[in-house]
């Protein structure tokens, strides 16, 4: 078996068989740094994962259920239908793990399924949260959008999500809602509801905090450790102290522009921003800060 990285239904990694060609997961997976694999590659096996050898002699698990598929889980009369997301492990052999269409996923004993027929499959709605659906309000503000808007979701007899901002009958097009839904919450471009346009702003706000980078310039190798008062004083130092100190005050400056802090406007539109008001002063102020080793 080869590992081709995390399945995308489940906890667990994905893995090829070269010997039928089949995709099979573990439900779940973990590393345990600390143990090498041996001169012979072997591992303790752990619940839910499951290694070989391109080598081995003995035979490969074959489950009955392949991943993917779509099954009657027999619980309940009439028997509900689930997906195929996780396969039964040497340890658990006869356990799958299986999603419904509203999202949830259950572990069952394979005695408790059979195979539905191949027409029974779930729409890619399924897989979206279930405050989306057709009528239902929501807020937009799409990266190539100036401003956000409110409106409902619909979607077609395609299964091509839109959405309608306001009373507008002309829909915006979200393509591949199924896979793409996530992303637009997780970026702050799709809100549950008709959401204050002020919290829509926080939120983008907080999101650009994640791509700032925390960084420091270290004073170690300053010859002098008193900081520049003005622009005349710091011309004055050694190449050295003053390299040090530039340095300083690029990384303060990126990690201001980094974040939302100021937008950048063009000279007319300063003016005309600035009528009937001053502008707040600005002050770039040097000094050295001293930790736990200093």
């Amino acid at each position: 078996m080869i590992a081709v990285g995390r399945c995308p239904n489940s906890n667990g990694l994905q893995f090829y068989n070269p010997a039928n060609g089949i995709f099979t997961s573990s439900i779940d997976y973990r590393f345990q740094h600390h143990v090498t694999s041996g001169a012979f590659f072997n591992p303790k096996y752990q619940p839910g994962v499951f290694i070989y050898r391109l080598d081995e002699t003995n035979s490969v698990f074959a489950p009955k259920f392949s991943l993917d598929t779509y099954v009657h889980v027999h619980t309940h009369s009439p028997p509900s239908t689930a997906q195929v997301i996780g396969l039964p492990t040497y340890t658990n052999p006869n356990i799958y793990t299986v999603a419904f269409k509203d999202g949830s996923i259950s572990e069952y004993m394979e005695d408790l399924l059979t195979a539905a027929p191949a027409s029974v499959s779930f729409t890619s709605s399924s897989l979206l949260p279930s405050w989306i659906k057709v009528g239902a309000n929501a807020t937009l503000f799409l990266h190539s959008m100036s401003k956000p808007r409110h409106g409902t979701l619909k979607c077609s007899d395609t299964n091509e999500w839109s959405f309608y901002p306001g009373r507008s009958s002309d829909g915006i097009l979200l393509p591949d809602l199924s896979a793409n839904c996530q992303n637009l919450l997780d970026t702050g471009q799709l809100f549950k509801g008709h959401t204050k346009f002020k919290n829509v702003y926080d939120a983008c706000a907080q999101l650009g905090l994640k791509d700032c980078v925390l960084g420091h310039v270290s004073a170690h190798f300053l010859s002098s450790l008193i900081a520049p008062t003005s622009l005349k004083s710091h011309q004055s130092m050694s190449p050295n102290d003053k390299a040090i100190w530039d340095a300083a005050y690029d990384e303060e400056y990126d990690g201001l522009e980094s974040l939302p802090t100021w937008e950048i406007v063009t000279e007319q539109q300063f003016h005309q921003l600035s009528k009937g008001r001053k502008a707040l002063p600005t002050m770039a102020i040097a000094t050295i800060k001293y930790d736990e080793n200093n």
